[in-house]
């Protein structure tokens, strides 16, 4: 089983070092809004992946046809990604409440779905303007990330 899985904010590993501050970088922050209204557009086909476009057409085949359109139709395999994300984000709270970081960067649970490979480099982008933005905030406030700053201008 991968560590993310069962550790996925792993901060326990990082008390036997002597750092001047711990960052965490939780993949299961908030929910978005703006990002799922985004996400009810459909990707033009040109934009999936063939990989997605076989696992979309897997899934399909296992759905029920609804005759209400309005209605989201529940597979297998949205339900068992919903599981996932819940225990996923339950781990996650969990551990960060027992092992408070200094700093934590969110990035909302709604970024992007589990199979969505072909976002990467949106999602990369994404994670460096959340790490901007906390890093921001955290000098704005005066606080762990003002100790060093001379040092970095050292090395």
């Amino acid at each position: 089983m991968d560590g993310g899985v069962l550790n996925p904010v792993p901060i326990a590993p990082t008390f036997d070092d002597h750092t001047d501050r711990t960052l965490a970088v939780n993949l299961g922050g908030s929910i978005d809004l703006s990002l799922a209204k985004a996400s009810l557009k459909e990707p033009a086909e040109t934009e999936r992946s063939l990989f997605r476009k076989s696992i979309q057409r897997y899934i399909k085949q296992w759905q029920s046809n609804s005759s209400d359109e309005n209605q989201k139709d529940w597979g297998v395999y949205d339900v068992a990604n919903m599981a996932f994300d819940a225990m996923q984000s339950t781990i996650a709270r969990q551990k960060l409440a027992a092992y408070p970081p200094d700093v934590t960067i969110e990035i909302p649970r709604n970024a992007c779905g589990t199979l969505e490979f072909d976002r990467a480099s949106e999602m990369i982008e994404l994670g460096r303007r959340k790490a901007r933005d906390c890093i921001t905030k955290a000098k704005k406030h005066g606080s762990v990330w003002t100790l060093r700053e001379t040092n970095h201008q050292d090395s």
